[in-house]
Order: structure tokens, then sequence, then C-alpha cells
């Protein structure tokens, strides 16, 4: 499946009326994030194979140094969305327009491949 088609999925549950909407529209942002961040970077002629994101992020910083906002919008929202899905007890989960906006970041960042 498709990065965009991921974020359509995140946007259509964010507009369903699960109690849970908000941290499934991350879990599927996130996601979405993997596969644009591998496509960025495939697009520079620098696939990645199986690297982890931290590694994955860090080769962004390096093929869009021209560009340092692909790579700051991709490492925000990459901690951003590790942190509502994998959320604690004592944290509040994130909220509708919080959510909202990840996706979007993420959309764009699916846009500049």
């Amino acid at each position: 499946m498709s990065a965009v088609a991921i974020l359509d999925q995140a946007r259509d549950v964010l507009d369903s009326t699960s109690p849970s909407r908000n941290r499934i529209a991350c879990w599927l942002a996130r996601s979405a994030l993997e596969q644009v961040v591998r496509e960025l970077l495939s697009a520079k002629g620098r696939p990645v194979g199986r690297a982890t994101m931290a590694s994955s992020l860090t080769c962004l910083e390096v093929a869009y140094a021209a560009d340092p906002l692909v790579a700051d919008r991709a490492e925000f929202a990459w901690a951003r969305l590790s942190n509502a899905c994998h959320q604690h007890a004592f944290e509040l989960s994130p909220t509708a327009s919080e959510a909202a906006n990840l996706v979007e970041i993420v959309a764009e960042l699916a846009a500049v491949t």
C-alpha cells in the first residue's frame, strides 16, 4: 500500500468516532512516514534497505543538505509520531488537531518525492 493511501486511511480514521482514533491515525502516519523517508532517499540515489529509521533519518540529513527543512520535518514528525504510538500510562493521547497536523506533515513530505 502506498504512503498516500495510508495517509488517506489515517484521515478517514480521524473522521471516525473510534475512541482511539487519534492514536490509530498516528500509527498509520508513522507507517507512511517510514515509506516516505525510504522513497526520498531512493530518489536521491541512496536506498537504505533495511536500515533503522534513526539511520535513515541521518542519511536524509545528508541527502537533503541543500534543503534541510525536509530532514527537519521528517525528524520532527518521527519523534512526535513515535511518542504518540508508544504512549505511557501517565501521558495524554495526542489531540485530534495534533494528529491531523502530523498526518499533514507526512503528506507534505510525500509530495516532495
